[in-house]
């Protein structure tokens, strides 16, 4: 079991719309708010987390249909989780946070930025799937549906995607949280199959539009990432006055997983250079 050095409190509040499972933990305003990828929770972010040396608030919530919060059986458009997440920060009482998302996330991250200008103070998008290659979108969908349910814990493990750079620790701390156990001795992933399928589909679409960015914004790709490469993240970056932009190395998609300790310090740097008042 790994031991990190601030550990989380497990929360969860009651919405109009549904039950939020969230870690929180405790420090200074604005809080940073973690947006995790699609089919994956929370616990992306914990050691990340552990290696920030920013006083700030940390707050990860997990996305309707995945980890411990509810499992809605439709709505799993991006635009809903824009609504959840606002939702989410009006019912904490949160006025302004530094947005950080991943993958999916990202996604969310950047419509949440652009649609409510007022609540973001910077942002951060961490490999995002923008006009996500239908091939990648395919082999997902079809990856989902195939390897969600296994017979025993180590084939589960053994399953996870995009983990073949992780270290062991990731490896094992991750897959504690992310499955459960059926009474037929079988496990599965926490994560609601139909609505993260439906997700991976929509990232297929054009949201270049949608994008009307003004805070401070650093971008970073995973240099072994096919999922946003590098021309997306130059275009983004040229959309976003004064944005930064990060090839992080040793990274495919998952940054936060691959390199937890490089992201870190990425964000922290950016946050203290960019919002030295935030701290």
């Amino acid at each position: 079991m790994v031991t990190f050095k601030s550990p989380a409190d497990t929360e969860e509040i009651r919405l109009a719309r549904l039950r939020v499972s969230y870690l929180d933990w405790p420090g200074d305003s604005p809080p940073i708010v973690l947006m995790h990828p699609n089919r994956t929770n929370a616990r992306v972010w914990d050691f990340m987390v552990d290696a920030s040396s920013l006083p700030n608030r940390f707050i990860a919530p997990d996305a309707r249909g995945h980890g411990f919060s509810d499992y809605p059986e439709r709505d799993y458009v991006l635009q809903e989780y824009v609504w959840d997440l606002v939702e989410f920060l009006d019912s904490l009482q949160i006025p302004q946070v530094v947005l950080v998302g991943a993958a999916t996330g990202g996604n969310i991250a950047l419509l949440v930025a652009s649609q409510f200008p007022a609540r973001v103070a910077a942002l951060v998008v961490a490999d995002p799937g923008l006009s996500l290659d239908k091939k990648i979108s395919a082999d997902v969908k079809d990856e989902i549906v195939k390897n969600h349910r296994f017979p025993d814990f180590d084939s589960a493990k053994a399953a996870m995607p995009f983990s073949r750079l992780w270290s062991q620790d990731m490896k094992d701390h991750y897959a504690e949280h992310s499955f459960k156990k059926l009474e037929t001795g079988e496990v599965e992933w926490r994560y609601y199959p139909q609505g993260a399928q439906y997700t991976e589909g929509v990232l297929e679409n054009d949201m270049w539009d949608d994008i009307m960015v003004s805070c401070p914004t650093l971008m970073m790709r995973g240099v072994e990432s096919h999922v946003f490469p590098a021309h997306n993240m130059k275009r983004l970056q040229e959309m976003i006055p004064g944005s930064e932009a990060h090839d992080v190395p040793g990274c495919d998609h998952r940054i936060s997983q691959d390199q937890p300790v490089l992201m870190a310090n990425l964000i922290d740097d950016f946050v203290k250079r960019r919002l030295p008042a935030a701290l």
